[in-house]
């Protein structure tokens, strides 16, 4: 316990960029259930009640459109009700990799240059005592 108080900012740093690192940035312009099917990349579809469907890609069987999501090492095939849909976009992959990139090398960056100035947490040589 008295190791976790000692650096619990550093813990916290490396948290942010972890989350950080998992973001996704998704186009704002809107495109068609085809153009989405056609694209075979993640997408976000928005419904009518505000509800953000994450799908990691959407196929056409015969006049039906279904989103696969990840459940584990399974892929599941969702129907997708089109007269609930009120936008649909697909994910920016430059974008989403430059804000990865972006996150982690500003919190690396930060939590170098932290570790380098010797900052105290106030926790003094021995947890505080």
């Amino acid at each position: 316990m008295l190791i976790f108080k000692k650096y619990r900012w550093l813990c916290l740093l490396l948290t942010i960029s972890v989350l950080f690192s998992n973001c996704q940035v998704y186009q704002k312009v809107p495109v068609t259930l085809e153009e989405a099917s056609v694209s075979n990349q993640r997408v976000r579809i928005i419904t009518t009640d505000k509800q953000k469907l994450l799908y990691k890609s959407i196929i056409k069987t015969d006049s039906t459109y279904f989103g696969l999501e990840e459940s584990g090492s399974n892929i599941i095939q969702k129907p997708i009700k089109t007269e609930e849909i009120q936008r649909i976009q697909i994910i920016n992959k430059p974008k989403s990799r430059l804000v990865s990139i972006a996150a982690g090398t500003v919190f690396a960056g930060l939590l170098i240059f932290l570790i380098g100035s010797n900052v105290t947490t106030g926790a003094g040589a021995v947890g505080g005592f």
